[in-house]
């Protein structure tokens, strides 16, 4: 990209100065207009490039509001102009007195900054021109970021709705409601059935700009633990803790549900002891904090500090990471390491939004 920048720029001041030498032709001579004004557009050239690009890459951030980056334009070109102005006096004496007059001097000081104005109207073309290119083309990245963040949001809802339609799962389900109709819970049954039909419905609805409230996030949770829990019996001890308070915080749909899976699936599926899941969720200093923990087997020895063995990094451990990482850049972060209770602790710092 700075090569394409510096070309832009050599291609844009080569047209100024040829069109500024040409501009008084018969006033002066030719081979004056082409060394003054090509001096100018040279020196016209390190300013924009060295200084004010830098400058306004500083002072007027992406996201800058409606109309600061006119006002900080129109004063930088200014002053910047008056440097501009000068440095072109100064640089067209020696010029002037080589192709001119040996006798050129400087006898006033409007000879020094009298075409600042003018020549704060042309920085000022190049700073909004500049500018405008900019925020152009951080439209156009945010653009293709929130396209990644939906297909990545797909990709979570098929996820989520594949391992609810899996085999395995519908085995489980089937297998703990014939279980509760054989021991004569009939009730029991036909609510865990609208559970399973609500939890589907639920993977498959579409929320607006893929969002939604907190409370929402945890009662699709919930209907999934709700589940487990009737086919794990007392092997699955899970607890809610929750502040109130935050209960419609904004949240990625489904953005949960991976992290309780994988809590089930380590804490009390595969273990005969059966296991506890502890899903948290508070503010803090601006951030929204969503965890999930464990007392299963804990991190493995043989890998890394905060990362979990193979059977811990699967798909959905992954394509949470993606998610929040395409949609909220680096205003989140995920965080994996031992929990208090044994296990593992996922935990995802979100932006906190209502």
């Amino acid at each position: 990209m700075p090569t394409t920048f510096w070309r832009i720029q050599l291609l844009g001041w080569s047209a100024f100065w040829l069109a500024m030498a040409g501009s008084r032709i018969g006033r002066f001579p030719l081979p004056y207009m082409l060394a003054t004004k090509g001096a100018m557009a040279l020196s016209g050239l390190l300013l924009t490039g060295l200084l004010l690009r830098p400058l306004y890459r500083r002072l007027l951030p992406d996201n800058a509001p409606f109309p600061r980056p006119i006002v900080v334009a129109a004063v930088v070109s200014y002053l910047a102009a008056i440097v501009w102005t000068a440095a072109d006096a100064l640089l067209d004496v020696p010029i002037a007195r080589a192709l001119l007059n040996p006798t050129v001097r400087i006898t006033s000081v409007w000879q020094v900054f009298g075409g600042t104005l003018y020549n704060a109207f042309i920085l000022l073309s190049w700073s909004m021109l500049f500018v405008g290119i900019r925020h152009q083309r951080a439209l156009q990245a945010e653009r293709e970021r929130a396209l990644r963040a939906e297909a990545l949001a797909q990709s979570a809802r098929l996820e989520a709705l594949r391992s609810r339609v899996s085999p395995h799962f519908l085995f489980n389900a089937l297998n703990a409601i014939s279980t509760l109709v054989m021991d004569g819970r009939s009730r029991d049954a036909v609510t865990m059935i609208g559970q399973v039909g609500d939890l589907l419905r639920d993977t498959l609805r579409q929320p607006e700009n893929d969002d939604v409230s907190l409370e929402e996030e945890l009662a699709t949770v919930r209907q999934y633990l709700a589940i487990e829990q009737v086919r794990l019996g007392d092997r699955l001890r899970v607890e809610f803790h929750v502040n109130a308070l935050i209960m419609q915080a904004r949240v990625p749909y489904l953005i949960l549900q991976p992290l309780a899976e994988n809590a089930v699936r380590h804490a009390a599926a595969e273990r005969v002891e059966g296991g506890r899941v502890v899903v948290r969720a508070e503010r803090q200093n601006g951030s929204l904090w969503l965890s999930v923990e464990d007392d299963g087997p804990g991190l493995d020895p043989t890998t890394t500090p905060g990362a979990r063995g193979a059977p811990r990094t699967g798909l959905g451990l992954v394509n949470t990471r993606e998610r929040i990482a395409e949609r909220f850049g680096v205003q989140q972060r995920v965080v994996l390491e031992p929990s208090v209770l044994g296990g593992l602790r996922v935990a995802l710092e979100l932006p906190y939004r209502t």
